[in-house]
């Protein structure tokens, strides 16, 4: 094994990676760590059932979600049938019509088609009795999925690494993930030659990051392969996009998904519908794919400024609501299409959880509440609000995140009782939420060489459950301060001569960053590059003064 800087080692001890194999696999360019797909329960089924359907030349419906996972997933599926089938096609459904997850309406449409085999990615589990509607129409059924099982199963086919007695080493995998495995099950099965799986790597590593699935085990390499590919991708409406976006011709990073990719796909959905998305990624047609690009970069400044109106209108409720454990905003008619991002920012902002709440009308014009909502590190959201199912017409989500119909006549009933139960849950829980993460080591800044930097990237990607490092720069003066942007929210200064920059918070810090005394800098290296030369440059979460108690990490969030 090749040498490892010793505070890199230190980061992976701390997060339980510490027997040589490990390291190398973990630090590998080419990690191995992979799994038989026919190991998921219902596998060798779910290949008899497409087959079969293949076979009979039945017309096949791939059906997934409006979101990245959702739409990369149906694509992936798409393709790799289309080398066994011209009869495969795909029904994304609209957030504002048909709402998340398999529905009836789409089921009836779907068979009014001439639809006649039904495949769900990354939903259905325990759509029972959307899947009982389905069959009466004659649609054949199978569940492809990854969410939490925790209601009445659907009786057909299902795999899903979650479900109940399924022995897959790896329950982690995104939505589009399971596809994948799928994929692989049928190109083995079928005899398909590999490329049929290299050249959907790059959607299945989109949606790895995406829909933040831990970036560990199987999931690494997933992603690091699909990063692979994402470089080197030939999809015609991808490279349009990646065109548009300004980040084509180069290698791309979890970030560049996290942060540029993932919210221009997203953008359809919330601001428009995702249907076309799909097409996006299966069309060679270059008027259409100069077409479709522009619309989503259209569609993401609109979501931008719609999202910036209402997280300001929502900071202005939580600051005049007073203190409480739980931030529950109701956002009247704000576009629902953003919620969940200003639920996370909220959570972001205030270091508690958040659910944003937005009108919604029925059938017969009963009134609705449609709720989004971003949990703390510690607090498992979906545990918590499954307390309150009973005054949900519909409620789904995990550990981090939830959505939810909610009478309105049952708002005043479900504020009190969540909020009730948060301060139990804090009063037990003293701990949860305060002083944010622990920094993974401590460095001065002279260990910031660029050469550490670099073989800093190999802990990568980076995201949800391997996070990028936090250092901690003790008892260090700073120097050359200075403010930037249209509100002063961001700070540029020096430590010993490293250029640190801390962005949107810097009035939390100021008092810190102007003290005149020694302070405590956390955050994390990275290479910039300007007008062609390459630098270091450190970004900070926080700035402390040293003698005090560390503040609250900034939770993730996508822009």
């Amino acid at each position: 094994m090749t040498a490892v800087h010793p505070l890199i080692k230190e980061i992976l001890e701390k997060r339980g990676v510490t027997r040589p194999e490990e390291i190398e696999e973990f630090l590998s360019e080419r990690p191995q760590r992979t799994y038989d797909p026919f190991l998921l329960s219902n596998m060798e089924e779910g290949v008899d059932f497409v087959l079969s359907a293949v076979k009979r030349g039945k017309m096949i419906y791939v059906y997934g979600d409006y979101d990245v996972d959702g739409i990369t997933s149906a694509a992936l599926l798409v393709q790799v049938l289309g080398h066994m089938t011209d009869k495969a096609r795909w029904y994304i459904p609209s957030r504002f019509d048909e709402g998340y997850g398999l529905n009836t309406e789409a089921l009836k449409n779907i068979a009014s088609e001439g639809g006649e085999v039904v495949i769900t990615v990354d939903c259905g589990s325990v759509s029972f009795e959307e899947v009982e509607y389905g069959k009466r129409l004659g649609l054949e059924i199978m569940v492809t999925d990854h969410h939490s099982i925790d209601g009445n199963m659907a009786d057909c086919i299902v795999i899903n690494p979650k479900q109940a007695g399924d022995s897959y080493p790896f329950s982690g995998l995104a939505g589009c993930g399971v596809a994948f495995k799928l994929a692989q099950a049928l190109q083995r099965r079928a005899g398909l030659p590999r490329a049929v799986l290299s050249e959907v790597l790059d959607l299945v590593g989109i949606a790895t990051v995406a829909d933040i699935v831990p970036l560990v085990d199987e999931n690494r390499t997933i992603t690091k392969y699909g990063l692979n590919a994402l470089a080197e991708t030939k999809r015609a409406g991808l490279l349009g996009l990646l065109k548009r976006i300004g980040i084509e011709g180069r290698g791309i990073s979890a970030e560049d998904i996290a942060y540029n990719i993932a919210p221009h796909i997203n953008a359809a959905g919330r601001m428009g519908e995702a249907r076309e998305v799909v097409e996006l990624m299966l069309t060679g047609d270059s008027g259409k794919i100069e077409r479709l690009a522009e619309e989503l970069s259209v569609l993401n400044n609109m979501r931008r400024a719609v999202q910036e109106e209402v997280f300001e209108m929502c900071c202005g409720i939580v600051e005049g609501a007073g203190s409480c454990k739980f931030n529950i905003v109701n956002a009247g008619d704000a576009h629902e299409g953003i919620t969940g991002i200003v639920a996370g920012k909220l959570r972001e902002k205030y270091g508690k959880p958040a659910i944003v709440l937005t009108d919604s009308k029925g059938s017969g014009g009963r009134a609705f509440l449609k709720g989004t909502g971003r949990s703390i590190p510690g607090l498992d959201l979906f545990a918590m609000l499954k307390n309150f199912e009973g005054l949900f017409e519909k409620f789904g989500g995990h550990a981090m995140a939830c959505g939810f119909l909610l009478p309105a006549e049952n708002e005043g009933r479900f504020r009190e009782g969540l909020l009730g139960e948060a301060e139990r849950f804090f009063a037990a829980n003293p701990d949860i939420g305060k002083g944010g993460p622990e920094p993974d080591a401590m460095a001065s800044p002279s260990d910031f060489s660029m050469p550490f930097v670099n073989e800093l990237k190999l802990l990568g990607p980076f995201g949800n459950g391997n996070p990028a490092p936090i250092f901690a720069m003790e008892n260090v003066y700073l120097d050359r301060v200075h403010y930037m942007g249209d509100r002063m929210q961001h700070v540029r200064f020096n430590v010993q001569g490293l250029q640190c920059v801390l962005f949107r918070y810097a009035k939390d810090y100021r008092a810190a960053i102007e003290a005149r005394e020694p302070v405590t800098v956390y955050g994390s290296p990275s290479i910039s590059v300007w007008n062609g030369r390459e630098r270091v440059r450190f970004v900070a979460e926080s700035v402390e003064r040293s003698v005090h108690e560390r503040r609250g990490g900034r939770a993730e969030g996508h822009s």
